[in-house]
């Protein structure tokens, strides 16, 4: 019988690993690849000036829009993606934020000015995120194609 060579962890990627291999990795998708053809596609083709009676004379009109719909998939796609690697990290660290405030506050250690702390946090993120969100909208002219972007992008595939 043959020996099986050992298998070498280098050169699998870790699922929660933000970098550029990773995010080249989540490129290979489909969907995320026909919309970023669709949004640069239709950047040329509104940049351009067709000749009269082809095929790209009759599609211009349609290029902001369509430019609108796949530039709105492939942000939803991109934050989905970035949402999904970091969430798990994101609910470890406020678990261990939580943990620690109840302990300290469990032994005493200033529960007042720790309360007061923690709903000044809390009012910072409301406030970086409601800033955010405004950001995003405004960036974001398709909130239903950004929306099944985001699902896309969220979405975990299956191992084979």
């Amino acid at each position: 019988m043959g020996r099986k060579k050992p298998v070498s962890r280098d050169n699998e990627q870790d699922d929660n690993e933000i970098s550029l291999t990773g995010f080249l990795l989540a490129a290979k998708s489909k969907m995320f690849l026909l919309s970023a053809a669709g949004f640069l596609g239709a950047i040329g083709l509104w940049l351009t000036d067709p000749g009269q009676g082809s095929l790209l004379s009759l599609l211009q009109p349609y290029a902001p829009a369509i430019m609108a719909l796949a530039g709105s998939f492939t942000g939803g796609f991109l934050v989905g993606w970035f949402a999904r690697r970091t969430f798990g990290k994101t609910i470890f660290i406020t678990g261990l934020v939580i943990a620690a405030v109840g302990l300290l506050i469990k032994f005493g250690v200033g529960g007042s000015a720790l309360e007061d702390w923690v709903h000044a946090s809390v009012g910072w993120v409301n406030t970086s995120t409601e800033g955010a969100k405004r950001y995003l909208a405004a960036l974001i002219p398709s909130a239903a194609a950004a929306g099944t972007g985001f699902l896309k992008g969220f979405r975990r595939k299956k191992r084979k």
